[in-house]
């Protein structure tokens, strides 16, 4: 099937992102999901709340829970967290019980410590905050000194 245009297909879908890795999220009847160059959705399953792909995974929300998705929509894992980021360098935040950390792509945490924050990595390095302390923090975890 042919590729569509935004214009064409913002006469399918309440709203359309921009495509990432392939896909694109859209909106239609107050549900978000995924979509192929052509129109077609990538998955049945409906979200509440959608974002781009990165690093082969996409952030999803449903029923109050934040998890990851493949391109097929199957989860990425079984956790579910209150809120999640999108991946980058390999690493998502994540936010559970009101704290949060990273997590790899299997939805495992990187490291044991939980923060107030955190950011994404960048260049190796994210920024955290504990107790009104910010600092940067590897990949595993311990902090940049």
């Amino acid at each position: 099937m042919k590729e569509l245009s935004r214009k064409e297909l913002l006469k399918k879908y309440d709203s359309v992102s921009h495509f990432s890795e392939g896909l694109a999220w859209v909106k239609k009847d107050s549900k978000e999901f995924h979509i192929h160059p052509d129109g077609t959705p990538a998955y049945e399953e409906r979200y509440d709340f959608a974002y781009s792909f990165s690093e082969g995974l996409a952030v999803v929300k449903k029923d109050g829970k934040g998890f990851h998705i493949r391109s097929d929509g199957t989860p990425s894992y079984k956790e579910r967290y209150a809120g999640v980021g999108p991946f980058s360098e390999g690493l998502a935040w994540a936010d559970k019980d009101g704290k949060e950390f990273h997590i790899r792509p299997d939805g495992t945490p990187a490291y044991k410590e939980r923060y107030d924050s955190v950011g994404v990595f960048l260049e190796g390095l994210a920024w955290v905050r504990k107790d009104s302390k910010g600092f940067q923090i590897h990949p595993d975890g311990t902090r940049v000194d």
